[in-house]
């Protein structure tokens, strides 16, 4: 398929995410990165107080698709289902802009993010990283570098995450006809944003193998059954747990991979937003 119809083709899915939840406030947003800007949405929740725990969101679309529009009925509900404050960020994509620059583009977004939380009505001690998808694997990424050199990330929240560009785990053969998403199109994704094999045995790129994860920050991982990436939620999960970090981790049976933006649709979709929506601020308590 090429570049241009797979795209919206993703923007038309944005009719089965379900209701706008219009009791959010909305904001469109220019973040500077470290090569130019990119473009974000803070949703702020109908609930009063000076500052409040807030999420850096990373929507998922194979690296190559997704944006502000097709993720905002999710970030929406993540708002007002979690008292939160969402910051949804449209980093560039692939093939135009491959490997490791939406990596950048994340990581540049959290710091600009928790350097003006107070203008964003945000407590800077109560800011987490998801995303869903490949934005999981962005969030990863950005929640383990923040043990560093990244700014303070309280939480970590995981949506169906893809977590291993060499598809190691043995769900991608299991599930590789799908439904929703396959091994090829897997394959198809890693090609166009990871195109050197040898960066994507890099913790960077794969989060779910780098060695050392203790202090990572606390996670909640949601994931799919029927999923090609079902088994980096649940490996990273376990891992995760070893190295003595809190994990709390829901797995939807019988459901495919990015169900959540079904939730018009999916009465599953719908309550796994709730779970996460809750859960994210639980953790930032």
């Amino acid at each position: 398929m090429p570049i241009a119809a797979y795209r919206e083709a993703g923007e038309k899915l944005t009719a089965l995410a379900g209701d706008v939840d219009e009791r959010c406030t909305v904001k469109e947003l220019t973040i500077p990165v470290r090569q130019g800007s990119v473009a974000a949405r803070s949703y702020h929740p109908p609930v009063a107080g000076p500052a409040l725990p807030g999420v850096v969101y990373l929507h998922g679309g194979a690296f190559v698709r997704g944006s502000l529009d097709t993720h905002d009925r999710l970030c929406r509900k993540l708002c007002v289902r979690g008292g939160l404050v969402v910051i949804s960020v449209a980093y560039r994509l692939a093939p135009e802009d491959p490997f490791p620059r939406a990596h950048y583009d994340a990581a540049d977004a959290t710091s600009w993010v928790s350097g003006h939380a107070d203008a964003l009505g945000i407590d800077v001690e109560a800011l987490a990283i998801a995303g869903d998808s490949s934005g999981g694997s962005l969030a990863a990424s950005v929640a383990l570098a923040s043990r560093k050199d990244g700014p303070p990330v309280k939480a970590q929240g995981l949506l169906c995450p893809a977590l291993d560009a060499t598809l190691g785990s043995e769900s991608v053969e299991r599930y590789r006809d799908g439904p929703f998403l396959t091994r090829a199109a897997l394959e198809w994704a890693y090609d166009m944003y990871v195109p050197d094999i040898d960066d994507r045995h890099s913790s960077l790129a794969s989060p779910l193998l780098t060695e050392d994860l203790v202090g990572a920050p606390p996670a909640l991982i949601v994931s799919a059954q029927v999923d090609p990436v079902a088994d980096d939620a649940d490996r990273y999960g376990q891992r995760l747990a070893l190295a003595g970090v809190k994990v709390r981790a829901h797995e939807y049976e019988g459901m495919p991979h990015a169900f959540p933006l079904l939730a018009g649709v999916l009465d599953a979709g719908d309550h796994a937003i709730t779970v996460f929506a809750r859960g994210l601020a639980a953790l930032l308590e």
